[in-house]
């Protein structure tokens, strides 16, 4: 038995250095990669430290106005880094790895200095070149030649048959961002066993969603007549991937393990619960924000409904390839989906995984064909285990309606559906990223350290000691260490939505849901250097919130069953300043132009309908702010800033009703495209103005406001 223990040593010891040198040689191939990865890391947690303290100021602060510029200023900087170090990483060029470096120092410069006046209170301004903005013939900025992510989601209307709004989405995605978005999608190569796996994941839509495959043809007719030529397989990929599916959990097999994401969560409530008993949702995609639209649909057939993909192209920056997933969305019969329901949860046996439907396709199936939540959880239960080993690969996730919600945790041996009750809610849900059913504890790879886990009963599944993360090690030494920091982290989040939900309970409504979103968390006292190496030793932090700086889009709900559905939009977090959630990289999303407002649309009875319902926002939201601004004297800090938004506001607005002028004359696609320009004209105008309000009348962001 001894000399057993110590063969196994050795072994153990050999495949630890083996793990190293393999890593060691990652390094050293993909250097500048990696050097730009740890500048993104430091540069993010540097310019959420500003904003933390910007926070703590308003409109109201002489030097406020011209410290937000300031702060955008770093954030096109670190845009511009971002998006030279992609280009170079894929080209080689090293002009275009200078200038990445060049844009990491100067928002580094920048946001050192902006973090030095704001803790002392100076009032001296920092001096930078402002970059030249223009919108290159698009609807969004470019300074120099790089894109900023829109500060306002765009929203696009589709209409008709499935191959049409395929042709609608990919025309009108061209309109706003410019033909380079699909540029790096079109007339790639795939590899005779690449096109062979692309084709088992297109037999798996053919059978159960075929009619997204319509619309992947339509997409590529559209790209090529704006002058993008896509190819069918060139669209189909960007929904499926070209590799096989995983066999290990989160791809383990590979030399490196990628860290899932730490935060998204979703909540729904309805009955006892609500103010008026009607399902309310909120839910946040906890991502670094990049070019989305938001999707209003009528397809020929089944239900019209809304969806929030978080991009435009399918993929996500650091997580990589989405497949076109995101969240929430709902339908015009009532039926949300709220969010993935907790990934990774990895919880169905192996022999279950393959090939299947990637979760986007579920989510657009589900909400165009069912009509209730309970319909809902019927279809999902049909679909293929799927690709199991990573996020979005999979279907299953947490819908509700008016009197009915479920998150689907585990669809085969066992099947975990989690119903209000479980976690001790009344007549409401929440999901965080883990799986939190009591049963969820069957999950093979839970199985490596099967007596280190325990269950909370309103936050789930979490580890009994805080396990560091292990860089060195064989893939089981690493998992613990990986899924204790997910699964910790979004425990604490269950606990926030239960106590939170709970508060509320019999008063929730559309403004509670987005109050939760500004009821930040906390970091802990002292230095942040300190306070970030001991949360890598001891997992030590402050309170922790789903509003935090992770939130990359918030979306609140409110489903009808009929053509009265609500659905707001936040891009980034609901309040300046939010805390971040950990001292991980994945815990920071600085982002250009926060807003810190949600427009909101209906989803009417069609496209025109629909745009009218931003009309009207738009209109109600200038006169609040109008009644508000007119109590300023020109002498109030907050007056030439505010003056400001208020002017494009009122100029939104004007664009919005010349584009709803030219649809009413216009026939076919063209009339479509003018109606989206309208929305997507009057959703601007309704977030200029809601800054101008909500400056000068801060939003509620305790539950005790809402009281």
């Amino acid at each position: 038995m001894a000399e057993v223990k110590s063969e196994e040593k050795k072994v153990s010891r050999f495949s630890r250095w083996n793990n190293v040198l393999k890593m060691l040689a990652f390094f050293a191939r993909n250097k500048k990669s990696f050097d730009a990865l740890m500048k993104l890391e430091k540069m993010t947690v540097l310019l959420v430290r500003v904003n933390m303290e910007l926070g703590k100021l308003s409109y109201k602060d002489p030097v406020y106005a011209r410290r937000v510029e300031e702060f955008n200023f770093a954030m096109i900087q670190l845009t511009m880094a971002k998006y030279y170090a992609k280009r170079a990483d894929s080209t080689g060029s090293g002009e275009d790895w200078n200038r990445s470096f060049q844009a990491f120092e100067t928002s580094r410069e920048t946001g050192l200095k902006l973090l030095e006046v704001l803790q002392s209170g100076s009032s001296e301004a920092i001096k930078y070149e402002k970059p030249a903005l223009s919108s290159a013939g698009t609807e969004i900025l470019f300074a120099d030649e790089i894109p900023l992510v829109p500060e306002i989601n765009p929203v696009v209307i589709l209409r008709g048959s499935d191959y049409d709004m395929g042709y609608q989405y990919a025309t009108q995605v061209i309109q706003i961002f410019g033909r380079w978005i699909f540029e790096r999608k079109a007339g790639r190569k795939f590899t005779e066993e690449e096109l062979g796996h692309i084709g088992e994941w297109e037999k798996q839509i053919r059978q159960y969603a075929p009619e997204i495959l319509e619309m992947c043809r339509g997409w590529a007719a559209g790209a090529t007549a704006a002058g993008v030529p896509m190819s069918y397989d060139d669209v189909l990929e960007i929904w499926t991937g070209h590799k096989p599916p995983e066999t290990n959990y989160m791809g383990q097999g590979k030399d490196l393990m990628e860290l899932p994401p730490l935060a998204c969560s979703g909540s729904a409530a309805w009955g006892r619960a609500t103010k008026d008993s009607r399902l309310v949702t909120g839910s946040s995609g906890d991502y670094d924000p990049t070019y989305s639209v938001t999707i209003v649909a009528y397809p020929d057939t089944g239900n019209s409904y809304v969806f929030s993909p978080f991009s435009a192209v399918g993929d996500v920056p650091l997580l990589g390839a989405v497949y076109m997933f995101g969240h929430p969305g709902m339908n015009s019969k009532g039926l949300a989906y709220v969010h993935h329901g907790g990934v990774p949860r990895m919880i169905e046996p192996k022999e279950h995984w393959g090939y299947g439907l990637r979760r986007s396709v579920s989510i657009l199936h589900t909400l165009r064909f069912a009509n209730n939540a309970r319909e809902a959880r019927d279809m999902e239960l049909t679909y293929p285990v799927g690709d199991i080993g990573i996020d979005s690969g999979t279907a299953g996730g947490f819908y509700a309606d008016s009197t009915y919600g479920y998150v689907l945790e585990s669809r085969q041996d066992p099947v975990l559906i989690r119903e209000a009750g479980v976690m001790g809610e009344t007549d409401f849900l929440y999901a965080n990223n883990s799986a939190i059913h009591p049963e969820a504890i069957k999950a093979g790879w839970m199985q490596y350290n099967r007596n280190d886990w325990e269950w909370d009963e309103h936050g789930g599944w979490r580890t009994k000691r805080f396990v560091p993360m292990n860089k060195w090690g064989s893939v089981e030494q690493k998992l613990p260490g990986i899924m204790s920091l997910v699964y910790n982290g979004s425990c604490n989040r269950n606990r926030y939505f239960y106590d939170t939900m709970s508060k509320g309970l019999g008063r929730m409504d559309f403004e509670y849901m987005k109050m939760m979103y500004r009821n930040g968390g906390t970091i802990p006292e002292g230095k942040w250097e300190e306070i970030a190496a001991r949360y890598l030793k001891t997992g030590e932090w402050g309170q922790v919130s789903t509003g935090n700086a992770m939130n990359g889009l918030l979306c609140v709900m409110q489903p009808e069953n009929g053509p009265t559905g609500r659905y707001a939009v936040c891009l980034g977090s609901a309040k300046r300043g939010l805390a971040p959630t950990s001292s991980r990289l994945g815990s920071f999303n600085p982002i250009y132009g926060e807003t810190n407002a949600f427009w909101e649309i209906t989803l009417a009875a069609g496209p025109a309908e629909t745009a009218r319902s931003g009309r009207d926002k738009a209109v109600e939201y200038l006169g609040r702010a109008d009644t508000e601004f007119a109590k300023l004297g020109q002498e109030d800090a907050a007056y030439a800033p505010l003056k400001a938004l208020l002017d494009m506001a009122r100029e939104e607005l004007q664009k919005g009703e010349q584009s709803m002028g030219t649809a009413g004359k216009a026939l076919g696609n063209e009339s479509l495209f003018e109606y989206s320009r309208a929305l997507r004209a009057y959703t601007r105008s309704q977030v200029r103005s809601l800054q101008v309000y909500q400056a000068l009348v801060p939003p509620p962001a305790k539950p005790e406001d809402l009281r």
